[in-house]
Protein backbone atom coordinates (compact mmCIF):
# COMPACT_ATOMS: atom_id res chain seq x y z
CA UNK A 1 0.00 0.00 0.00
CA UNK A 2 1.13 3.32 -0.76
CA UNK A 3 -0.26 6.67 1.10
CA UNK A 4 0.23 10.01 0.04
CA UNK A 5 -0.35 13.53 1.40
CA UNK A 6 -2.85 16.21 -0.17
CA UNK A 7 -0.77 19.37 -0.57
CA UNK A 8 -3.86 21.74 0.67
CA UNK A 9 -4.14 22.93 4.06
CA UNK A 10 -5.13 19.97 6.43
CA UNK A 11 -7.78 21.86 8.25
CA UNK A 12 -9.65 23.02 4.53
CA UNK A 13 -13.10 21.33 5.10
CA UNK A 14 -12.78 20.81 8.71
CA UNK A 15 -16.19 21.75 9.61
CA UNK A 16 -18.41 20.71 12.28
CA UNK A 17 -21.80 19.24 10.82
CA UNK A 18 -24.51 21.62 10.89
CA UNK A 19 -26.97 20.96 13.02
CA UNK A 20 -30.54 20.04 11.12
CA UNK A 21 -33.18 23.56 11.05
CA UNK A 22 -35.54 21.85 9.26
CA UNK A 23 -37.42 19.97 11.90
CA UNK A 24 -39.05 21.74 14.61
CA UNK A 25 -38.15 20.69 18.14
CA UNK A 26 -40.47 18.62 19.67
CA UNK A 27 -40.52 19.91 23.68
CA UNK A 28 -41.97 19.35 27.26
CA UNK A 29 -41.94 22.81 28.15
CA UNK A 30 -44.03 21.59 31.90
CA UNK A 31 -41.20 20.16 33.92
CA UNK A 32 -40.65 23.33 36.42
CA UNK A 33 -43.49 25.07 35.89
CA UNK A 34 -46.15 25.36 33.57
CA UNK A 35 -45.56 27.09 29.87
CA UNK A 36 -48.34 29.60 31.17
CA UNK A 37 -45.84 30.76 34.10
CA UNK A 38 -42.55 30.94 32.76
CA UNK A 39 -40.54 33.56 33.84
CA UNK A 40 -36.77 33.55 34.52
CA UNK A 41 -35.97 31.97 37.46
CA UNK A 42 -33.09 33.70 39.89
CA UNK A 43 -29.88 31.70 41.26
CA UNK A 44 -30.25 29.93 44.78
CA UNK A 45 -28.41 31.52 47.12
CA UNK A 46 -25.35 28.90 47.22
CA UNK A 47 -24.51 26.40 45.30
CA UNK A 48 -21.68 24.18 44.55
CA UNK A 49 -18.19 24.91 45.48
CA UNK A 50 -15.64 22.36 44.49
CA UNK A 51 -16.36 22.33 40.19
CA UNK A 52 -15.14 20.55 37.53
CA UNK A 53 -14.36 21.60 34.01
CA UNK A 54 -13.44 19.22 31.38
CA UNK A 55 -12.76 20.50 27.86
CA UNK A 56 -11.19 18.88 24.30
CA UNK A 57 -9.66 20.23 21.46
CA UNK A 58 -8.71 18.51 18.03
CA UNK A 59 -6.54 19.53 14.91
CA UNK A 60 -6.33 17.76 11.49
CA UNK A 61 -2.78 17.22 10.75
CA UNK A 62 -2.94 15.96 7.32
CA UNK A 63 -4.99 14.40 4.59
CA UNK A 64 -4.00 11.59 2.91
CA UNK A 65 -5.03 9.20 0.87
CA UNK A 66 -4.40 5.04 0.73
CA UNK A 67 -3.66 3.46 -2.23
CA UNK A 68 -3.38 -0.33 -2.97
CA UNK A 69 -3.89 -2.00 -6.33
CA UNK A 70 -5.98 1.16 -8.27
CA UNK A 71 -8.23 1.41 -5.31
CA UNK A 72 -8.22 5.03 -3.40
CA UNK A 73 -9.44 5.45 -0.17
CA UNK A 74 -8.91 9.05 1.72
CA UNK A 75 -7.69 9.25 4.92
CA UNK A 76 -6.52 11.86 8.12
CA UNK A 77 -4.18 12.08 10.30
CA UNK A 78 -5.71 13.66 13.79
CA UNK A 79 -4.48 15.00 17.15
CA UNK A 80 -6.64 15.68 20.06
CA UNK A 81 -6.30 16.57 23.56
CA UNK A 82 -8.42 16.20 26.66
CA UNK A 83 -8.29 17.80 30.28
CA UNK A 84 -10.28 18.79 33.10
CA UNK A 85 -9.71 22.24 35.67
CA UNK A 86 -10.50 21.44 39.16
CA UNK A 87 -11.96 24.62 40.25
CA UNK A 88 -12.39 25.47 44.50
CA UNK A 89 -14.91 28.40 44.19
CA UNK A 90 -14.01 29.23 48.15
CA UNK A 91 -10.65 29.94 47.72
CA UNK A 92 -11.09 30.79 43.86
CA UNK A 93 -8.32 28.63 42.19
CA UNK A 94 -7.92 26.44 39.45
CA UNK A 95 -5.68 23.77 38.35
CA UNK A 96 -5.36 21.30 36.17
CA UNK A 97 -5.89 18.17 37.34
CA UNK A 98 -5.22 15.65 34.50
CA UNK A 99 -4.83 16.77 30.98
CA UNK A 100 -3.43 14.18 27.64
CA UNK A 101 -2.65 14.18 24.48
CA UNK A 102 -3.68 11.38 21.22
CA UNK A 103 -2.89 10.95 17.89
CA UNK A 104 -4.50 8.89 15.34
CA UNK A 105 -4.41 8.01 11.10
CA UNK A 106 -8.60 7.34 10.39
CA UNK A 107 -9.51 5.52 7.37
CA UNK A 108 -11.97 2.71 6.47
CA UNK A 109 -8.48 0.58 5.62
CA UNK A 110 -5.44 -0.41 7.35
CA UNK A 111 -1.53 0.87 5.83
CA UNK A 112 -0.65 -1.71 7.36
CA UNK A 113 2.24 -0.72 9.05
CA UNK A 114 2.62 2.17 11.53
CA UNK A 115 2.21 5.72 10.39
CA UNK A 116 4.74 7.69 12.33
CA UNK A 117 3.27 9.12 15.06
CA UNK A 118 -0.22 8.45 14.03
CA UNK A 119 -1.53 4.86 15.26
CA UNK A 120 -4.04 3.58 12.47
CA UNK A 121 -7.92 4.15 14.04
CA UNK A 122 -10.36 2.06 12.22
CA UNK A 123 -13.20 3.71 10.98
CA UNK A 124 -16.34 2.21 9.29
CA UNK A 125 -17.00 4.81 6.26
CA UNK A 126 -14.63 6.39 3.75
CA UNK A 127 -16.60 9.27 3.89
CA UNK A 128 -14.29 12.27 4.96
CA UNK A 129 -17.00 14.05 6.78
CA UNK A 130 -17.35 10.71 8.64
CA UNK A 131 -13.91 10.07 9.18
CA UNK A 132 -13.73 13.25 11.13
CA UNK A 133 -16.53 12.42 13.23
CA UNK A 134 -14.64 9.09 14.47
CA UNK A 135 -12.08 11.63 15.17
CA UNK A 136 -14.79 13.67 17.20
CA UNK A 137 -15.71 10.51 19.14
CA UNK A 138 -12.13 9.72 19.94
CA UNK A 139 -11.86 13.24 21.79
CA UNK A 140 -15.02 12.35 23.49
CA UNK A 141 -14.11 9.18 24.76
CA UNK A 142 -10.70 10.99 26.05
CA UNK A 143 -12.67 13.68 27.84
CA UNK A 144 -14.93 11.03 29.48
CA UNK A 145 -11.42 9.61 30.81
CA UNK A 146 -10.09 12.75 31.99
CA UNK A 147 -13.41 13.59 33.93
CA UNK A 148 -13.53 10.07 35.25
CA UNK A 149 -10.68 10.58 36.94
CA UNK A 150 -10.73 14.05 38.91
CA UNK A 151 -14.66 13.60 39.41
CA UNK A 152 -14.44 11.94 42.96
CA UNK A 153 -14.90 14.85 44.87
CA UNK A 154 -16.87 17.31 42.36
CA UNK A 155 -20.06 18.33 42.98
CA UNK A 156 -20.92 20.01 39.61
CA UNK A 157 -19.26 18.31 36.11
CA UNK A 158 -19.14 21.05 33.77
CA UNK A 159 -18.22 19.16 30.00
CA UNK A 160 -17.80 22.35 27.18
CA UNK A 161 -20.03 21.16 24.25
CA UNK A 162 -22.82 18.78 24.10
CA UNK A 163 -23.60 16.11 26.61
CA UNK A 164 -24.39 13.27 24.39
CA UNK A 165 -22.55 10.32 24.42
CA UNK A 166 -21.14 11.98 27.81
CA UNK A 167 -24.09 11.13 30.16
CA UNK A 168 -22.12 8.61 32.62
CA UNK A 169 -20.34 11.09 34.88
CA UNK A 170 -22.17 12.04 38.13
CA UNK A 171 -23.75 15.60 38.70
CA UNK A 172 -22.82 16.45 34.88
CA UNK A 173 -23.59 18.96 32.68
CA UNK A 174 -23.33 19.86 29.01
CA UNK A 175 -22.28 23.29 28.15
CA UNK A 176 -22.91 24.78 25.06
CA UNK A 177 -21.65 28.57 24.19
CA UNK A 178 -22.89 28.91 20.81
CA UNK A 179 -26.59 28.32 19.18
CA UNK A 180 -27.77 27.27 16.16
CA UNK A 181 -31.16 26.78 16.40
CA UNK A 182 -33.95 27.92 18.47
CA UNK A 183 -35.82 24.94 20.26
CA UNK A 184 -38.39 27.51 22.25
CA UNK A 185 -41.37 28.66 20.31
CA UNK A 186 -43.39 32.23 21.30
CA UNK A 187 -43.17 33.50 24.76
CA UNK A 188 -41.29 30.86 26.31
CA UNK A 189 -38.78 32.15 23.83
CA UNK A 190 -39.38 35.44 24.91
CA UNK A 191 -37.77 34.58 28.15
CA UNK A 192 -35.06 33.97 27.50
CA UNK A 193 -34.40 37.19 26.59
CA UNK A 194 -36.07 38.57 29.18
CA UNK A 195 -33.30 37.01 31.43
CA UNK A 196 -31.00 39.14 33.56
CA UNK A 197 -27.46 38.28 34.32
CA UNK A 198 -27.49 34.71 37.01
CA UNK A 199 -31.24 34.39 35.65
CA UNK A 200 -31.93 31.03 33.94
CA UNK A 201 -35.23 29.80 31.99
CA UNK A 202 -37.06 26.44 33.86
CA UNK A 203 -36.06 23.28 32.88
CA UNK A 204 -37.39 21.57 29.63
CA UNK A 205 -37.69 18.28 28.44
CA UNK A 206 -35.98 18.57 24.79
CA UNK A 207 -37.58 15.11 23.15
CA UNK A 208 -36.64 15.60 19.34
CA UNK A 209 -33.11 14.20 18.50
CA UNK A 210 -31.70 12.55 21.61
CA UNK A 211 -33.88 13.27 24.54
CA UNK A 212 -32.46 15.74 27.38
CA UNK A 213 -33.32 18.32 30.35
CA UNK A 214 -32.38 21.46 29.13
CA UNK A 215 -32.37 25.01 29.99
CA UNK A 216 -30.88 28.70 29.32
CA UNK A 217 -28.63 30.51 31.74
CA UNK A 218 -27.35 34.46 31.14
CA UNK A 219 -23.81 35.21 32.04
CA UNK A 220 -23.04 38.51 33.31
CA UNK A 221 -20.64 41.07 31.45
CA UNK A 222 -23.17 41.65 28.95
CA UNK A 223 -26.47 44.26 27.99
CA UNK A 224 -29.67 41.64 29.35
CA UNK A 225 -31.13 42.07 26.30
CA UNK A 226 -31.31 39.62 23.48
CA UNK A 227 -29.23 36.65 23.10
CA UNK A 228 -25.77 38.44 24.26
CA UNK A 229 -24.09 36.25 27.35
CA UNK A 230 -27.02 33.33 26.78
CA UNK A 231 -25.50 29.79 27.28
CA UNK A 232 -28.06 26.38 27.28
CA UNK A 233 -27.07 23.68 29.42
CA UNK A 234 -27.82 19.53 29.47
CA UNK A 235 -28.36 17.15 31.47
CA UNK A 236 -29.11 13.22 31.17
CA UNK A 237 -32.30 12.34 30.48
CA UNK A 238 -32.15 9.41 32.57
CA UNK A 239 -31.81 11.63 35.74
CA UNK A 240 -35.42 12.64 38.11
CA UNK A 241 -36.99 15.84 36.99
CA UNK A 242 -36.37 16.87 40.45
CA UNK A 243 -32.33 16.27 39.91
CA UNK A 244 -32.51 18.11 36.84
CA UNK A 245 -33.23 21.23 38.45
CA UNK A 246 -31.17 20.80 41.18
CA UNK A 247 -28.67 20.62 38.01
CA UNK A 248 -29.76 23.79 36.65
CA UNK A 249 -30.08 25.56 40.16
CA UNK A 250 -26.05 24.24 40.54
CA UNK A 251 -25.19 26.11 37.57
CA UNK A 252 -27.05 29.42 38.01
CA UNK A 253 -25.30 29.54 41.34
CA UNK A 254 -21.98 28.44 39.90
CA UNK A 255 -21.23 29.11 36.51
CA UNK A 256 -22.13 32.91 36.31
CA UNK A 257 -18.35 34.09 38.69
CA UNK A 258 -16.81 32.11 36.38
CA UNK A 259 -17.65 34.16 32.76
CA UNK A 260 -15.26 35.18 30.85
CA UNK A 261 -14.44 39.15 30.41
CA UNK A 262 -14.69 40.68 27.01
CA UNK A 263 -11.17 42.52 26.92
CA UNK A 264 -9.43 38.88 27.55
CA UNK A 265 -11.61 36.98 25.32
CA UNK A 266 -13.48 37.53 22.55
CA UNK A 267 -15.76 34.99 22.95
CA UNK A 268 -17.28 36.44 26.48
CA UNK A 269 -18.59 36.20 28.53
CA UNK A 270 -19.97 32.45 27.33
CA UNK A 271 -16.29 31.11 26.94
CA UNK A 272 -15.83 30.68 30.76
CA UNK A 273 -12.53 31.47 32.38
CA UNK A 274 -11.32 27.92 32.89
CA UNK A 275 -11.85 26.88 29.62
CA UNK A 276 -10.74 29.26 27.92
CA UNK A 277 -7.53 28.44 30.03
CA UNK A 278 -7.69 24.94 29.51
CA UNK A 279 -7.84 25.31 25.80
CA UNK A 280 -4.45 27.48 25.69
CA UNK A 281 -2.98 24.61 27.19
CA UNK A 282 -4.27 21.43 25.41
CA UNK A 283 -3.66 23.39 22.09
CA UNK A 284 0.25 23.62 23.13
CA UNK A 285 0.12 20.19 23.74
CA UNK A 286 -0.70 19.20 20.46
CA UNK A 287 2.12 20.36 19.27
CA UNK A 288 3.52 22.60 15.92
CA UNK A 289 1.64 21.62 13.00
CA UNK A 290 4.44 21.93 10.74
CA UNK A 291 6.81 19.67 12.30
CA UNK A 292 3.56 16.80 12.34
CA UNK A 293 3.06 17.19 8.51
CA UNK A 294 6.80 17.01 7.67
CA UNK A 295 6.50 13.66 9.82
CA UNK A 296 3.38 12.43 8.35
CA UNK A 297 5.17 13.11 4.84
CA UNK A 298 8.37 11.57 6.05
CA UNK A 299 6.24 8.12 6.63
CA UNK A 300 4.79 8.59 3.66
CA UNK A 301 8.14 8.58 1.88
CA UNK A 302 8.76 5.04 4.17
CA UNK A 303 5.56 3.90 2.89
CA UNK A 304 6.68 4.06 -0.64
CA UNK A 305 10.30 2.99 -0.43
CA UNK A 306 8.81 -0.56 1.25
CA UNK A 307 9.20 -3.19 -1.06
Amino acid sequence: MQITVDAWDPSFADNPESPSRSNQAIVNAGVELEPADWRPVDAPASGPRRILVVDGVRRIDARVELLEDGERWPGVCVSWAAGAVACDLDGQVSTVAEAAVERGLFAAVSPGVDFGYYPYCEAVSADPGELVNEAQQKMADLEAKMATLCAMDAQLSVLDGPLRGRTRLPNSVGYIKSHHRSYLQGELNAVVERLRPGQRTPVFHLMSGWPRYTWYLRLPGTSSRGWAGVARLEAADDLSEEAAIALADATAAALPPLGSAAHKDARAPQNLTPIAGLERRLKRMLGDPRLLLRSVRAASRETDDRP
